[in-house]
């Protein structure tokens, strides 16, 4: 049988690429309108209302910054951010509507990390058989899985920071003008779709030059290289420049929607985003931290590597006596799993403690010294950066164990470690695989509203559901179109806090009293009914599937005395609010 060439090896990396992608979403492409990428308790909610969102703005000749429909009745300011991604879809979004175009880029992202990790494995190793165990190990890495799960849409784009170091490597290779211009355009993509993998690719890509500087001076035309670089690094923030001040403007607004105060970062990296480093190797199902037993939350971290993948680069290394040309590599593993580790060391779930005090990591400096790394509340990203090293290491440790075996034989051991590699990180990392999916359709009920020529926000109850979860109300809004109380992964609005009517909806849906108290303060009730009117609310929706039988008999109750009967559609009771005029106040 006559082989392939390189050129129908990497149009079969894009097909595989691609099938893998419908595998890991499966069966989302069957129904791509309805079912939403992620679990229904995770911030998928949020990220499909932001490509709603980004596309309402636009086709309003719009740039998507002003978000007066939430946080009601205030308003505020918005860098939804996953914009860019947001308006690549745009014309899905138009077309098919806002689930499709976020499925859609789900899907594509995740082809794109397994063709990025192909196209730089193939670069270092020069084999493109070999160079399949790459594309496997990153697009299929626990952690990918992991924010694909999660709903978060920018951070499944991982492709681009492998992609950047190709084409840097390409670039420093031949230092051409054309490969500089790729080099700045795919560096640019990189760091709109996630400031998080734009930083990662610009510090690995810093390691990569310097390394080459101190190693391998001799092999490069740094006369030509250095100004090619200067020329890539104007394109890339040429391209990102506009977005980026928009971003900090947005952060730094007085009426943020989304902060990232000094505070707010703090209590993430200390309490919330923790890096356990017994979960890099610990071979289970269960997450650590486990968030869904500490918080009640299904959002996953998933930082576990591959066996499969550290086994096939310890090969590599103890396999080559010359082993500087794998030293890069090691150093950036090296380096992004210490940052990865977060500000203090913490092993098995605890803090390890020296003293009594918190052990200091090299990520407390940079965060302390650096306004980049004072925004970083997710350190365990960093272990983005070990997957395409642990890639490039793998690919080269099998290209190494079959080099001198024949094609059939190379073929089919390399088929065997794919197949362990889904089994390894099916049975024994917490991704999951294939990916939990929402249901995105929206009851009928808000439809009815567009009918309503009456201005006034939404009130959705019930109120006390967790932060993510309670973010498909955001997501009802692309319906109904109307002001609501939330943000986007916001506690309780005080004005909520602060009413009668809504402290005594919450006390129902804390206690386990099976009926109301005999007696209620009645006109306080009424007269804040009536605040919640003259604050602009036009509707209270009450979800009938999120309360037990005996909690819905109390709300119904209490709103029926309230508003009179509610309109009845799907599992939604609808109460509208009526409002008052300055003649009934009088």
């Amino acid at each position: 049988m006559k082989s392939l060439t390189d050129k129908q090896i990497f149009i079969l990396a894009i097909s595989i690429s691609f099938l893998l992608a419908l595998c890991i979403t499966w069966p989302v492409i069957l129904s791509p309108r309805s079912l939403l990428v992620g679990h229904p308790g995770n911030d998928n909610w949020n990220h499909v209302w932001g490509y709603w969102w980004v596309s309402e703005a636009l086709s309003n000749g719009q740039w998507p910054i002003d978000a007066s429909k939430l946080a009601f009745p205030n308003g505020g300011t918005l860098y939804f951010i996953d914009t860019i991604q947001a308006i690549f879809a745009w014309p899905i979004e138009l077309m098919f509507g806002a689930t499709a175009a976020f499925n859609f880029i789900i899907i594509i992202q995740l082809s794109i990390c397994g063709l990025g990790a192909w196209l730089l494995a193939h670069k270092i190793s020069s084999d493109a058989w070999a160079s399949f165990v790459a594309l496997f190990l990153f697009e299929f890495s626990p952690h990918i899985l992991g924010q694909t799960f999660n709903g978060i849409s920018e951070t499944v784009c991982a492709g681009w920071f492998p992609l950047t170091i190709w084409a840097l490597l390409r670039m420093m290779e031949r230092p051409t003008i054309k490969r500089s211009i790729a080099l700045g355009l795919i560096g640019g993509i990189c760091i709109l779709t996630s400031w998080y993998y734009g930083l990662f690719a610009a510090f690995a890509s810093i390691v990569i030059i310097v390394w080459s500087l101190v190693y391998r001076f001799w092999l490069y035309e740094w006369k030509k290289i250095i100004p090619k670089i200067v020329v890539a690094a104007v394109i890339s923030l040429t391209i990102i420049i506009g977005p980026l001040m928009s971003f900090r403007m947005s952060l730094s607004a007085e009426n943020a929607i989304v902060t990232r105060d000094p505070a707010f970062v703090e209590r993430s990296l200390l309490n919330h985003n923790i890096t356990d480093i017994v979960a890099f190797f610990n071979p289970t199902q269960i997450p650590s931290p486990n968030l869904l037993e500490l918080y009640g939350e299904q959002l996953m971290i998933v930082i576990y590597l591959s066996w499969i993948a550290l086994g096939l680069s310890f090969y590599a290394l103890f396999s080559q006596r010359n082993k500087q040309g794998f030293g890069v590599w090691i150093w950036l593993f090296v380096i992004f799993f210490v940052f990865s580790l977060g500000p203090y060391l913490h092993v098995g779930g605890e803090y390890l403690l020296i003293g009594g005090k918190r052990v200091p990591l090299p990520f407390l400096p940079l965060y302390k010294l650096f306004p980049i790394f004072d925004r970083i509340s997710h350190p365990f990203r960093f272990v983005v950066g070990l997957h395409v090293a642990l890639s490039v290491l793998a690919t080269v440790g099998f290209r190494l164990l079959f080099r001198s075996r024949g094609l059939l034989l190379k073929q089919g051991a390399l088929v065997g470690i794919l197949f362990l590699i889904i089994a390894e990180v099916h049975w024994f990392s917490p991704a999951q695989f294939p990916i939990p999916h929402s249901d995105s359709r929206i009851p009928e009920g808000y439809s009815t509203m567009l009918e309503d020529s009456v201005e006034g926000a939404v009130l959705d109850l019930p109120i006390s559901v967790p932060n993510l979860e309670r973010a498909v109300y955001v997501w009802n809004q692309s319906v109904h179109n109307r002001e609501i109380p939330w943000g986007l992964n916001e506690p309780l609005p005080q004005a909520l806090r602060q009413n009668l009517l809504t402290q005594t909806l919450l006390q129902i849906e804390a206690t386990q009293a099976i009926s109301l108290a005999p007696v209620l303060p009645e006109l306080d009730l009424v007269i804040s009914s009536r605040v919640l009117a003259r604050q602009g609310y036009r509707y209270i929706v009450v979800h009938q599937k999120f309360y037990p039988d005996f909690k819905l008999q109390q709300v119904q109750k209490l709103l029926n005395a309230l508003f009179g009967a509610p309109q009845k559609s799907d599992s939604l009771l609808i109460y509208t609010i009526e409002p008052i005029s300055l003649s009934t106040e009088e």
